[in-house]
């Protein structure tokens, strides 16, 4: 069940990804005005159906790169880190990000907005509701 758990929260991190609303500032880096979305985004609240995921978990990290690769890490507690990578894109015209994905033979691709820094993950898995909530850092 714990590898079910792992496997579908990194189906669902990768499956969505983010488009800022953002504000601009004459002092701002030039990545913060060509790929606002660049960013690391940390999990502050996960939760599959009553089961609070945090207690299993140190952390889930997103890490959005300047070069349209989304990363996600997570360490089990008292485990060690998992890193798994995709590719990402960006649409300006839209202003969504999205984030293609693939375990099992399987493809997962979606598209989220992110709002003052932060996006909130949830779809059902497994019969259970899945939600996250990430921020950026």
């Amino acid at each position: 069940m714990k590898k079910a758990s792992a496997c579908a929260l990194f189906i669902c991190a990768l499956a969505f990804i983010f488009a800022c609303a953002f504000t601009t500032d004459p002092a701002s880096s030039l990545k913060s005005l060509t790929k606002p979305y660049a960013a690391t985004y940390e999990c502050t609240r996960a939760t599959l159906g009553d089961k609070d995921l945090l207690e299993d978990y140190d952390y889930f990290k997103i890490i959005i790169s300047d070069t349209d690769t989304l990363t996600l890490e997570m360490r089990k507690s008292g485990g060690k880190k998992s890193i798994f990578k995709c590719p990402c894109s960006y649409d300006e015209k839209t202003g969504c990000l999205t984030a293609e994905a693939g375990i099992l033979g399987f493809s997962y691709k979606q598209k989220t907005k992110i709002e003052n820094g932060k996006f909130v993950i949830s779809m059902p898995i497994l019969s259970k509701q899945l939600t996250m909530l990430f921020e950026q850092q």
